[in-house]
């Protein structure tokens, strides 16, 4: 988001409310990212407070280090016994893995470390806070979820493009308003949801991230099985994975769809299930299913020749060919 576009939202929403001071439960990749933006943004960051003795790689990512003071551009990070600031803070994030965020409110509220006037959010993207923090209800003000809709494969380039993405936020409406405080603060884009969608909303989130990186890795089989050298075949369709993003950003669903479906070019589509047949029979139904919605949206861009769409419509539901004899997946290299 540019500049202009921030102080646009900032005018629209009125004047900026005092930025709160934020504890962040949780050391791994997402919580130390957050972290670093927000430190970056000038939101007060009390502290890090993770399981692991030594620093993680995550943990050096943070701007300036980890040092032993408070303030910002200084966090610091913890260990074991959580430190007293916690409950100094106004807002407190628990960002670890979806399974363990329970347990995490259970020991804050058993070990009295919060008070009634606090926030309490957690970084799930599938899970109610209502639900997942259940056990620390009684013991603040609110909680609420501020899900960052971006992958955390690594530390480093997260932290770096934390500022651009999309934030889902749900919960109670204090804990929902400062949560777009803090949103607000890293010149991010807030998503608002309500409980009952979360999952839903959770699953898109999965399909556009996780299920990419799946069929990127089939693409990549296939290039291998074609003679692309293992070690080029990522490589190689890496340009192509950001064209199709850039598409996306730039001409929206469906205009980003080119290929042979979007082409009617139904010649192209009876060779490559054949040869699928024959070489990678593993493929040919996710080939089919995947098919069939890119027709969907090959009919919605434009107008199709009917014969052209009617014959593609019955290769992507065809039943599966038989693989060959002695098929049984990937070959060993790819």
């Amino acid at each position: 988001m540019s500049e202009a576009e921030v102080n646009a939202r900032a005018l629209a929403e009125g004047p900026a409310e005092p930025t709160p001071s934020v504890f962040i439960m949780g050391a791994g990749v997402v919580g130390t990212a957050l972290a670093a933006r927000l430190v970056r943004a000038g939101v007060p960051v009390t502290g890090l407070h993770g399981r692991q003795v030594e620093p993680t790689d995550a943990a050096r990512a943070l701007p300036g280090g980890v040092g032993g003071g408070v303030g910002v551009g200084v966090v610091v990070r913890s260990t074991g016994e959580i430190p007293d600031i916690l409950s100094e803070s106004d807002a407190v994030i628990i960002a670890v893995r979806d399974d363990r965020v329970p347990e995490v409110a259970e020991r804050l509220a058993r070990e009295g470390r919060l008070r009634r006037e606090q926030i309490l959010l957690h970084a799930s993207g599938a899970n109610p806070a209502r639900t997942i923090l259940a056990a620390a209800l009684p013991f603040v003000r609110a909680v609420g979820t501020l899900h960052p809709l971006v992958s955390f494969a690594d530390a480093r380039v997260a932290i770096e493009g934390l500022g651009e993405v999309a934030f889902g936020i749900e919960g109670d409406e204090p804990a929902r308003a400062l949560a777009k405080r803090i949103v607000r603060a890293l010149g991010a884009r807030a998503v608002i949801l309500e409980a009952e969608n979360l999952a839903l909303y959770h699953a898109g989130a999965v399909m556009a991230s996780n299920y990419v990186v799946a069929l990127a890795d089939t693409a990549r089989s296939l290039l291998v099985k074609a003679g692309v050298p293992a070690d080029q075949a990522l490589p190689v369709l890496i340009p192509l994975l950001a064209s199709v993003v850039q598409n996306l950003a730039q001409v929206g669903l469906p205009g980003a769809l080119t290929g042979p479906v979007e082409r009617g070019d139904v010649v192209s589509i009876e060779r490559h299930l054949d040869t699928l047949a024959e070489r990678a029979p593993e493929v040919i139904e996710l080939y089919r299913l995947v098919g069939r919605d890119v027709l969907r949206l090959a009919r919605e861009k434009s107008k199709m020749d009917p014969a052209s769409a009617a014959r593609l419509e019955a290769l992507f539901s065809g039943p599966a060919p038989t693989a060959p004899a002695g098929a049984c997946g990937r070959d060993p290299g790819a």
